[in-house]
């Protein structure tokens, strides 16, 4: 029986990861500041203790502000932490914005708590962010732990069976052994991205910037595509561009609408019927989420390498 525990855990694809590969485990804790992550906590994974539930012991969800005493004890722990702070839509502030101090509280759980595995994500900007000296004092700290192995690489969905183009780099602890990575299985796994495509809700009239990219692109067989990058991809008749909480909405050609939360329930790895929330905030949390399908593939690693 594995414990574990999750940190910033939006809509929780370290959970679902595990349910998909039939691990018996205890789910020990989740945490989250945003109150619609909570309410799709509780409504689908139903943790033991959930820091941040105003309806809970543990109304607080900010792990700056947690004491560590109460943070149980666990054997795989994963966490997400912000990405605003080293990405280019947050101006890559690094660890002078406030939330760039989460991965410290991060830290101190991995410290503290000493689990078996540890599994921290963040947008691939983190490693050049202030010119490299954020990722110096985060990869620094993470080798001067005690008895473990860490390795950090950049994955792609799009390479472990579900076609979206979404690079993230993680960051793998091992206690006692090493780690290999998973190998990338590519899209021959995948459901064709055409499959993914929901039918029957209602199309509109595109915008006139969205038709203008499809004009200039006549005979396109793209699905989705990003109407802020002005132009379509070759590849995106068979990949989606990369799914995200802010900024331009993906447009879905074939049916002349937005992407519906459903489809991006789909290309992020989860089941379509854990909404709970507004749209709106189904489409936020699928976009800050990670892909339930490379977690997956890195657990089931984790496990089994010697």
């Amino acid at each position: 029986m594995i414990r574990v525990g999750t940190d910033c855990s939006g809509i929780e694809a370290p959970i679902q990861a595990l349910k998909n590969l039939g691990v018996p485990f205890s789910h020990e804790f989740s945490s989250d500041i945003d109150k619609f992550c909570i309410q799709s906590i509780k409504a689908n994974y139903k943790p033991k203790v959930l820091f941040g539930d105003l309806d809970g012991s543990f109304p607080c969800g900010d792990i700056t502000k947690r004491d560590i005493k109460d943070v149980p004890d666990i054997d795989l722990y994963v966490c997400g932490f912000p990405c605003q702070p080293f990405s280019s839509a947050g101006h890559r502030t690094g660890f002078v914005h406030e939330s760039g101090n989460v991965f410290w509280s991060c830290f101190e759980v991995i410290k503290t708590k000493k689990p078996k595995y540890f599994i921290l994500e963040n947008v691939k900007g983190l490693l050049s962010n202030d010119k490299g000296k954020t990722w110096k004092t985060v990869w620094g700290a993470l080798n001067e732990l005690d008895d473990y192995t860490v390795e950090w690489k950049i994955l792609n969905t799009k390479d472990y069976g579900i076609p979206q183009n979404r690079e993230r780099l993680f960051i793998v602890g091992k206690r006692g052994g090493k780690y290999t990575w998973p190998m990338p299985s590519g899209l021959k796994e995948a459901t064709a991205l055409s499959e993914m495509v929901e039918k029957g809700l209602p199309s509109r009239v595109p915008p006139p910037y969205i038709k203008k990219v499809i004009s200039a692109n006549p005979g396109t067989r793209c699905i989705f595509f990003n109407p802020g990058f002005r132009k379509i991809w070759p590849s995106n008749e068979y990949v989606c561009p990369c799914i995200t909480a802010a900024g331009p909405r993906l447009w879905c050609v074939p049916e002349s609408r937005d992407i519906s939360s459903k489809e991006m329930m789909m290309l992020q790895g989860f089941p379509t019927d854990i909404q709970v929330v507004s749209e709106k905030q189904m489409k936020k949390q699928l976009g800050n989420s990670m892909s339930v399908n490379v977690i997956e593939k890195i657990i089931k690693s984790l496990f089994y390498s010697r």
